[in-house]
């Protein structure tokens, strides 16, 4: 019995120094898309740095308060307990906040820091989305020539899809892109299947900084990616 004993006290004791702590993360910067509607998917992007290799991310809590106008995002993480190396560990996540009544918002942390605001209007249709957007999979941004270049692609699932329009807008430290797809009339020959698809536009750039690049997608999707631009 002393052995078996002494073997769990030892099997307890490991665990316990292994085991990871949740706490609180600081979020150094929000990013904040535009054009949402009250019957959108809302999202934004945090982003922050760990002061060392020792760091996970344990996701964010979401506090929304229609009434006061206020959005409280609390990002979390596991600590563990190393060993740690001594190298900065950047991180970013996207906060999911559903849907979201109409107004506008000011999004803070928990610390009472301020994040950015958030406006939502009154979504003008009963349908999901005020567009049909294209099943955007993939999205990336480069510079060509000083010009921001984008490559949006993905598989259409029916022969007569197609891109209509891409429509862009850059709002402080977001770029937001609507890629709009339109449908042929039903009377002609369209199939089922995957059908690939690539598209290639440039977004003007006023200001050097760092965005990020949200791209609406079909079914309430989106891709949200961060990138500079000097």
């Amino acid at each position: 019995m002393k052995k078996v004993a002494l073997i769990f006290c030892f099997a307890v004791g490991v665990w316990a120094q292994t085991d990871p702590i949740l706490k609180g993360s600081t979020m150094s910067m929000g990013y904040i898309p535009n054009g949402f509607d009250s019957n959108d998917h809302v999202q934004m992007v945090v982003e922050g740095v760990y002061r060392d290799t020792c760091s996970r991310s344990a996701g964010t809590r979401v506090n929304v308060n229609p009434s006061a106008k206020l959005i409280y995002v609390n990002a979390y993480e596991y600590r563990y307990s190393g060993p740690c190396l001594d190298v900065t560990v950047p991180h970013d996540e996207v906060v999911n906040f559903g849907i979201v009544p109409p107004g506008s918002y000011q999004v803070m942390q928990g610390n009472g820091r301020a994040l950015g605001r958030l406006n939502v209007n009154v979504a003008r249709t009963n349908s999901p989305d005020e567009y049909l957007y294209a099943p955007v999979s993939q999205a990336y941004v480069k510079n060509v020539g000083g010009k921001l270049a984008l490559t949006l692609s993905g598989f259409f699932t029916n022969s007569c899809m197609s891109i209509k329009s891409v429509v862009s807008n850059v709002n402080e430290n977001v770029v937001t892109v609507q890629p709009i797809a339109e449908l042929l009339p039903v009377y002609t020959n369209c199939v089922h299947g995957n059908f690939p698809f690539e598209h290639s536009t440039y977004i003007p750039m006023s200001k050097s900084g760092r965005y990020l690049l949200h791209v609406r997608s079909l079914n309430g999707k989106s891709i949200n990616t961060l990138f500079d631009w000097k």
